[in-house]
């Protein structure tokens, strides 16, 4: 064979290979990944609102908690901005004064009415028991006389003698029911008066108590700190407007800023991986480059729905490890909790574990050639799955290809 043939030849070989080039073609079909090795994290993310877990209640007058007060809701007529700092005595808000004035008025009025009622009650007393005391005297007067008229029968006949015995005795019986009649009316009286009277010092405490409450409608800051409104009836902070009182007390609160919380709600189907004492990943809106350290410190036995949401969640409160002056109350938070943490982890990424619950596999290279690689897989994050058997670090795999895989070898643990 000549060169000249031998130069046919080669090139007859390149233009087939560049032609048919089966490892270009999968290369361009298939796009793999590397199993890696390191610390394998698995977490739960959830929002929150920061909160101070110590806190100095601003609430309604403790007056206004009184049943005699008859006040349920007081509306806020005023309330200093939030996030302003105190002093002891400061003005935090007012109340309106217009349905106290109203039911001042009509338990003064009827306190007059009650005033009315015990002096008509002692002057009918007094009218009635003189009466009574000078009917009972008519009947001593009536019993001497028939005394007197049986002394003097004794020299009359027998029949004139039972006749002043009888007119002595129906005295004597006139007389004691006379007595009778005045120790009942008295105490009738008694009663009408001490009942009546019982009424005027329930309606004068009420009026003591009424008046008090208005005199305190003026909420004033119990200790030095920053105000940070109340949760009103309807989940919303307090505000101007807002319904406050016995039922919806919480005005403000001055928070303990050192005793700072991020309080999330937790789904009910991540609910069961959630711990206390498990490490949380915390983003502050107001300081999104800045990752903040924290640890779960409680978590409620009670789900409750969340807002906005057909499922259920879990209060949880995540305990701040770094706190500064910048860091407020109400500030939002995007909270990742670390449920699980593997060092030395082999795993890999999630798109390239294929098959069902029966049997999971990845397409693993195997030189020019791909198998089936089954996997048992571990936990699983966001972005990879841990795998317990089946990959080695810096194996390739494929993630996506255009070729049929099926009827590649199957490689079983």
């Amino acid at each position: 064979m000549n060169k000249k043939q031998i130069g046919l030849i080669a090139g007859f070989v390149v233009i087939v290979a560049l032609i048919w080039h089966p490892w270009k073609s999968n290369d361009q079909s298939q796009t793999s990944a590397t199993v890696q090795e390191g610390l394998f994290e698995t977490s739960v993310e959830a929002t929150g609102e920061l909160k101070a877990l110590k806190a100095l209640d601003i609430k309604v007058p403790e007056v206004s908690f009184n049943d005699e007060v008859d006040i349920w809701a007081m509306k806020i007529l005023s309330i200093v901005e939030e996030g302003k700092i105190v002093k002891k005595g400061d003005e935090v808000a007012k109340l309106e004064p217009t349905e106290i004035e109203e039911n001042l008025a009509r338990v003064k009025e009827r306190l007059n009415e009650l005033y009315t009622f015990v002096e008509d009650a002692k002057i009918d007393s007094s009218l009635q028991l003189s009466a009574a005391r000078e009917n009972i005297q008519k009947r001593k007067d009536e019993v001497i006389d028939a005394e007197l008229k049986v002394e003097q029968s004794v020299y009359e006949s027998k029949a004139i003698q039972r006749q002043t015995n009888i007119e002595y005795e129906k005295a004597i019986r006139s007389l004691v029911k006379s007595e009778r009649d005045l120790i009942t009316k008295t105490q009738k009286h008694k009663y009408k008066i001490a009942r009546n009277q019982k009424k005027v010092e329930r309606y004068e405490n009420k009026k003591r108590l009424m008046e008090q409450l208005r005199s305190e409608l003026t909420i004033k800051s119990p200790a030095d700190g920053m105000v940070i409104y109340g949760i009103a009836y309807n989940g919303q902070k307090v505000k101007v407007g807002s319904r406050v009182g016995r039922w919806m007390p919480l005005i403000a609160t001055l928070p303990d800023l050192s005793t700072l919380i991020s309080e999330i709600q937790v789904k009910e189907i991540d609910i069961a991986k959630i711990k206390i004492g498990q490490d949380v990943k915390l983003k502050i809106d107001a300081f999104p480059k800045k990752v903040f350290d924290g640890k779960i410190i409680s978590i409620a036995n009670v789900g409750q729905e969340i807002p906005g949401e057909f499922q259920n969640g879990f209060k949880v409160n995540v305990e701040l490890r770094d706190i500064n002056e910048s860091i407020l109350p109400g500030m939002t938070t995007t909270n990742t909790i670390i449920t699980n943490s593997i060092e030395k982890a082999i795993y890999v990424d999630k798109t390239a574990i294929r098959g069902n619950d029966s049997l999971r596999f990845v397409l693993k290279k195997d030189g020019m050639s791909v198998v089936r690689q089954e996997v048992k897989l571990g936990e699983e994050n966001e972005e990879a799955y841990h795998i317990v058997a089946g990959l080695n670090k810096g194996d390739k795999v494929v993630i996506s290809t255009n070729e049929a895989m099926d009827d590649k070898e199957l490689i079983r643990l």
